[in-house]
């Protein structure tokens, strides 16, 4: 009988040399294909929060200003006491911009940004307001009186934006006011849906909570092709966000405020947001003469458009030089909605 025989040692030495050249290059390609997917996914990230970014702050920026078929003309009566108008709802500012200094600080100085802690956010960026009222309007049911002193004004059944001590806009094409709700009739203490018409109260009085008179206008009355506007009102700053990576860091993000609410973390691993303001200085042509940044502006009314540029990054280490992190700088320019083209 023939003997049984095994591998010899040199075979077995090359088998397994083999073998571990096999694995390495498995590992290898595993190791690859595992860092490019983790770069394409940070990619994609970072893509996909700059293009929200710019639509979400794109929206704002082109209807601030906007106050019903009034917006490209004629001025704002205001009726509430200009020392207690809130920053939020002083839409005789579409745009408010605070140019941030590298070194720490912003021009003009952040005093008036309510229910923001100004300290949180990251030096050296900008910070932006954009005003505008609502295109969903609560019709007039009835004309107001020639006198214009109507502490009573009657709006249609309907959807409602505003509430009661909420400061809002009466306007049509021929004039606007700023007024304060000081009650509604039913009692509503939020935005809603009402099935019956709407009594909105507006006295007149000392102090925050009332207006400084109950006339509306100085021309003519408001009619039934009149209408009563929410004020919206959204300001962008970046601050640390809330969450971590996967490195255990925290990273920037865009924050909105809006109108008087608490501000609200919009989109993580944005970094930065620059300002530059468009403005029609010279002849009225609603072209852009120059784009200077907020602190060199004087005439923010003459602004036709801006352009926004945020550094956003993917939000996870993804194994690059430096932080590791992707960063990429995305560039937008819009009109104003009153200045479109």
């Amino acid at each position: 009988m023939r003997k049984s025989g095994g591998f010899s040692l040199i075979e077995l030495s090359i088998s397994l040399l083999l073998g571990s050249v096999v694995v390495t290059g498995v590992v290898q390609l595993f190791v690859a294909n595992s860092a490019t997917y983790k770069l394409l996914e940070g990619q994609s990230r970072m893509q996909e929060s700059a293009r929200f970014v710019l639509e979400a702050m794109g929206r704002d920026i082109q209807q601030a200003g906007y106050i019903g078929c009034l917006s490209s003309k004629g001025e704002i009566r205001i009726n509430v006491d200009t020392a207690s108008l809130p920053y939020e709802f002083d839409i005789t500012s579409p745009v408010t911009g605070f140019e941030g200094s590298p070194g720490g600080g912003w021009v003009p100085a952040l005093t008036v940004l309510n229910g923001i802690d100004t300290a949180n956010i990251a030096t050296g960026t900008d910070i932006i307001t954009l005003r505008y009222v609502s295109s969903l309007e609560s019709r007039l049911k009835n004309e107001l009186t020639t006198s214009q002193i109507m502490p009573i004004i009657n709006i249609e059944p309907g959807w409602f934006e505003f509430k009661t001590g909420d400061i809002a806009m009466i306007h049509d094409c021929e004039k606007s006011t700023i007024f304060r709700v000081n009650a509604l009739t039913p009692n509503l203490t939020a935005a809603s849906t009402i099935s019956q018409e709407l009594m909105v109260n507006h006295w007149e009085g000392g102090g925050v909570a009332t207006n400084t008179t109950r006339k509306l206008a100085d021309i003519n009355t408001f009619s039934t092709d009149a209408a009563i506007s929410a004020i919206y009102t959204s300001t962008y700053f970046i601050a640390p966000g809330t969450g971590i990576n996967n490195v255990g860091g925290a990273p920037l993000s865009l924050w909105r405020k809006y109108g008087v609410s608490d501000p609200i973390e919009l989109v993580e691993g944005v970094e930065n947001i620059q300002v530059l303001y468009g403005v029609d200085a010279l002849n009225d042509d609603g072209v852009p003469d120059q784009y200077m940044a907020a602190d060199a502006v004087t005439d923010w009314n003459a602004l036709v458009t801006l352009r926004v540029s945020i550094t956003a990054n993917s939000v996870d280490d993804v194994g690059t030089t430096g932080d590791g992190l992707l960063h990429h700088t995305f560039s937008q320019t819009y009109f104003l909605r009153n200045h479109e083209q």
